[in-house]
């Protein structure tokens, strides 16, 4: 398995040279150092579909080299995870958009592109034991915690031909929050206003290290404002005077106060590991 897929990635990063038909590549790849010394980045999309981020570490990008989808990535050097750098990835004119499967399989060749260009990067997938764990309700009447509600607000997406509703000015902390859709995480804080539990399941997979599934049952939009304490090493602190010294783990915090339990599995999952990576050209 492992020979298989590193030799259909090595073939992928090489068909920028040899491929017959010509690879998708983006129009505009610029990647500068950041210098600036602050931790903050931001990261969004123009809707000509270009990427542009800011002061954000090569690793939040590799994984989109990969040529299957995973959320893990091992074998990058320091620098990878620490440096710091402005890039902006401009795709051609009239490019599939990356909502459809065929627009998603042309970005993550342009992708391999880039990085074997840019970073020299080899790589390989292979499959290792993970854990993984299964988001279910914890009592057996039903029964959430209290600080997990059905939301009363209408967080549904617009219909159809209906225009977007204007993009709301960012809030002013996490108890803001509550009132609004939509999620906002800080070191030691979840908190929403109205959310699928869905996407709860999937915020959780960053504090516990291993994918969550969704198993709840539990349909709709739900307030969510979950407190714990963070993870052994995480470089953040938590948030002063809101969220206590003496916070319980994730696992007994999303059991005590939202009413659910993550059970605890392994299963082989998809692995991108690194080889080979050089810093970036700058332009």
């Amino acid at each position: 398995m492992r020979s298989s897929l590193l030799v259909a990635l090595s073939v992928s990063l090489l068909s920028v040279a040899h491929a017959q038909t010509p690879t998708p590549q983006f129009d505009v790849v610029s990647i500068k150092r950041n210098t600036s010394g602050t931790l903050g980045g931001s990261a969004r999309s123009l809707p000509d579909g270009t990427d542009v981020l800011v002061n954000q570490p090569i690793r939040s990008l590799v994984l989109g080299a990969s040529p299957v989808q995973t959320r893990e990535v091992v074998g990058l050097p320091d620098w990878a995870n620490t440096e710091r750098y402005d890039i902006t990835l401009k795709p051609p004119a009239g490019m599939t958009s990356r909502a459809s499967s065929a627009g998603a399989a042309e970005r993550r060749q342009m992708m391999q592109a880039m990085f074997a260009d840019r970073m020299k990067l080899v790589a390989h997938v292979e499959q290792r034991e993970r854990d993984v764990y299964t988001l279910v309700v914890a009592r057996s009447d039903g029964r959430l915690g209290p600080q997990l509600k059905p939301s009363t607000l209408d967080c549904s997406p617009p219909k159809p031909g209906t225009p977007p509703p204007p993009p709301p000015s960012a809030p002013s902390g996490p108890n803001e929050m509550l009132s609004r859709c939509g999620m906002m995480m800080s070191p030691g804080r979840m908190v929403s206003g109205g959310m699928p539990i869905n996407n709860l399941a999937g915020a959780l997979y960053g504090f516990v290290s291993g994918d969550v599934e969704n198993q709840t049952g539990l349909t709709g939009f739900y307030s969510v404002d979950l407190t714990f304490s963070r993870r052994t090493g995480a470089a953040a602190p938590l948030d002063p005077g809101v969220v206590p010294d003496d916070a319980p783990d994730i696992f007994t915090a999303v059991q005590e106060q939202l009413g659910l339990k993550l059970v605890r599995g392994k299963r082989m999952m998809p692995v991108f590991v690194v080889d080979h990576i050089e810093r970036p050209s700058e332009n």
